[in-house]
């Protein structure tokens, strides 16, 4: 009973130590695991572009602590965006562009719409340039 044991111990310890490196993964193909690049380029070319990348760099954050102007791009009133967005509604662009089709534009129903709503907005803006009052010095178009 003794010497069983014994070679059952020392058999599966043998064969435990024949599967280690079945079970690890076979490495011959390549490691799996990543690798750290290494760079050619110097601290000082580094620290020399980001200073020029800083400087063109665009602004984040808030702008108490940014000394450039905050741009600010095409703002238009409540008012203004709800006449458009009901022209689109008249023209019938809206449901042309939700409906089963989708936003086809070679279908004759989409072109036809989008036309309609290109002449309400056109109409729209002509009746808010007419009636918005001339400032001296600009010509009302």
């Amino acid at each position: 009973m003794q010497v069983s044991s014994f070679r059952l111990t020392f058999l599966s310890i043998f064969l435990a130590a024949a599967a280690a490196p079945a079970m690890a993964g076979n490495y011959g193909e390549g490691d799996p695991r990543p690798v750290a690049l290494t760079s050619s380029t110097t601290r000082d070319v580094v620290a020399t572009s980001t200073r020029a990348w800083i400087v063109t760099a665009p602004s984040a954050g808030y702008a108490e602590g940014d000394p450039r102007p905050v741009a600010q791009f095409g703002q238009s009133s409540r008012a203004v965006v709800q006449a458009d967005t009901m022209n689109w509604i008249k023209s019938g662009l809206a449901s042309v562009q939700y409906g089963e089709a989708g936003a086809d534009r070679s279908r004759p129903a989409y072109l036809q719409a989008a036309r309609a709503y290109a002449n309400l907005r056109g109409a729209s803006q002509d009746a808010q340039t007419s009636q918005a009052p001339a400032v001296r010095g600009t010509v009302a178009r």
